[in-house]
């Protein structure tokens, strides 16, 4: 009788993703017990090898397997042989569909020898049992591999372990811990001018060519420089050079300040391998878990300035400061600074956006000087309230702690807690109220951006009050940061983009050249001078 002979292939799969044993499993193990077992069958002749090597057994689109796949709907495969059924899939439910439809139905046959599995000499009601408890089980155990590596990097996360391929620009993995990171001093000096130029007022399009014009490395570039097979998707050019996107990212990027934040991406389930975005809330973010290359309030403040209308001006003879600072008291809107020529002079002028275009509103308009005069006599004024604070609070440390009243740090984090809760009840609420009818589009949106502000401004209050709190109980009654902040313009002479960075939230324009100045951590004043009136202090405490 005659023989037939069957057009043979070995499949071979390894991941390490999957748990596999790298000796037991390698693809050189699992091609020679193949090879021999073929060599014994008379009825088997070898006509290729299809490898895929580090790739998952969870789903079928691996590239060695498609092409394989291809032979056999094209004819030129008859049977199938793999060391076992693991190699083949670990997908209880799509290698059941191969096993007992797709290969049945293209007349392959198919071996897993470890599994003493050959559809040939198989028996159908044992086998429909046996084989897909064999997948099941497979698949089980990719499953349970995932979820323990997907915990075990959860683990490592919340304990401030760095767990990403690359290090952050700016930063590097310590050579004797690789799940810490350290300050990189070339990479960590650019980060840090990058911050500088912009609270030097330059956009941030104008500092990215400035360092492509000191050829300065892109961070991709960087990394490569160094020997790092980095590849990225923002990369436009064989040359990666600085681009408005990079400058940006290393702006709005927390981790120049000691945060780590991770878990931003990752995929669904250990069978879906399409890495997708995850919400904010499922981020883990862990403070002080290296050393910080930009202080909070400097992030805080460019943080600010990203968040408003701030186009460069470089081009102009003079450096518009006030760019993102300045608005319309009535309608909210920024005032835009306008250049008068006159007898070859310049007058420089500050005019309400609306107006200019339009829109209703008055001028409001007002010389740059009077903005600059104002400004600058409402700083001083401020810095010395607050070197009067200063001084109260050190005669308040002075006194005996028995008439001393400590402040109630866990009060105020309450009370912020308390207002945020608020602000996010209330939004939730103008949804409600857009459902009901009960305002419209217009008014949901401008309601949504209110409480928005409120609550980014309220939790940004409270990280500070905080790390205050956490620097007190380290170090003792220490002076407040931002009271130290004020006190370092005691002297001021000029004004600077750097010191309304430092000092400024926004100025008002009002109607008849009327000025206002807000201050930063205007609730940090707030609580400091309610803690201060409750004491009893004489007049000329402060000046104690």
């Amino acid at each position: 009788m005659f023989e037939k002979t069957y057009r043979t292939v070995i499949y071979a799969r390894l991941s390490k993703d999957d748990g596999d044993k790298t000796e037991s499993n390698s693809i050189s193990s699992q091609k020679l017990i193949c090879e021999d077992y073929i060599s014994k069958q008379s009825d088997l002749e070898l006509v290729d090898t299809y490898v895929d090597d580090g790739y998952s057994g969870v789903d079928f689109n691996r590239p060695a397997f498609k092409r394989m796949e291809q032979a056999v709907r094209e004819g030129k495969i008859d049977a199938i042989v793999v060391k076992d059924l693991s190699r083949f899939s670990r997908n209880y439910i799509d290698g059941g569909r191969y096993l007992e439809k797709i290969f049945p139905q293209l007349g392959i046959r198919f071996i897993a020898i470890n599994d003493s599995y050959d559809t040939n000499k198989s028996n159908p009601q044992s086998d429909s049992f046996i084989i897909p408890f064999k997948n099941l089980i497979n698949d089980t155990y990719c499953k349970d591999i995932s979820v323990k590596v997907r915990t075990n990097l959860d683990v490592k996360r919340r304990n401030g372990e760095f767990v990403g391929a690359f290090a952050p620009y700016g930063y590097k993995k310590d050579e004797k811990d690789k799940n810490r990171l350290v300050v990189d001093e070339y990479a960590g000096d650019i980060v840090r001018q990058i911050f500088s130029m912009f609270k030097d007022g330059m956009s941030i399009g104008s500092i990215a060519d400035r360092l492509n014009e000191l050829g300065v490395l892109s961070p991709m570039e960087y990394k490569q420089s160094n020997g790092s097979n980095y590849e990225t998707s923002f990369r436009m050019n064989n040359s990666a050079k600085w681009s408005y996107k990079a400058v940006q990212r290393i702006l709005t990027n927390e981790v120049y300040i000691g945060v780590l934040v991770q878990g931003k991406r990752g995929t669904p389930n250990y069978k879906v391998h399409v890495i997708q975005d995850k919400d904010e809330s499922e981020w883990i973010k862990v403070e002080d878990s290296h050393e910080a290359l930009i202080t909070y309030d400097d992030f805080l403040a460019v943080k600010t300035m990203l968040s408003r209308d701030t186009r460069s001006v470089a081009s102009d003879s003079e450096s518009n400061i006030f760019s993102g600072f300045i608005f319309c008291a009535d309608c909210g809107q920024p005032m835009i600074r306008k250049v008068v020529p006159s007898k070859n002079k310049k007058y420089l002028y500050y005019v309400c956006s609306s107006h200019k275009r339009h829109e209703g509103c008055s001028a409001h308009s007002i010389s740059c000087k009077e903005v600059e005069n104002a400004v600058m006599g409402a700083i001083k004024t401020q810095v010395s309230t607050i070197l009067d604070i200063s001084r109260t609070l050190e005669y308040i440390s002075a006194m005996p702690s028995s008439d001393r009243i400590v402040f109630n740090y866990e009060k105020q984090i309450e009370k912020l807690t308390e207002e945020i809760t608020y602000c996010r009840k209330m939004k939730l609420r103008t949804y409600e109220d857009l459902s009901s009818g009960v305002i419209d589009k217009s008014e949901y949106a401008d309601f949504r951006k209110q409480y928005t502000a409120m609550i980014d401004e309220k939790q940004e209050a409270l990280v500070r009050i905080k790390r205050e709190m956490k620097d007190t109980t380290i170090n003792g009654d220490t002076e407040r940061v931002w009271v130290s902040l004020f006190k370092q313009y005691e002297n001021i002479q000029e004004l600077s983009r750097r010191v309304l960075m430092s000092l400024i939230d926004k100025i008002f324009i009002y109607e008849k050249h009327g000025i206002g100045v807000s201050f930063r951590y205007g609730d940090e004043f707030s609580r400091v001078m309610e803690y201060i009136n409750s004491y009893e202090l004489p007049m000329a405490a402060g000046e104690v």
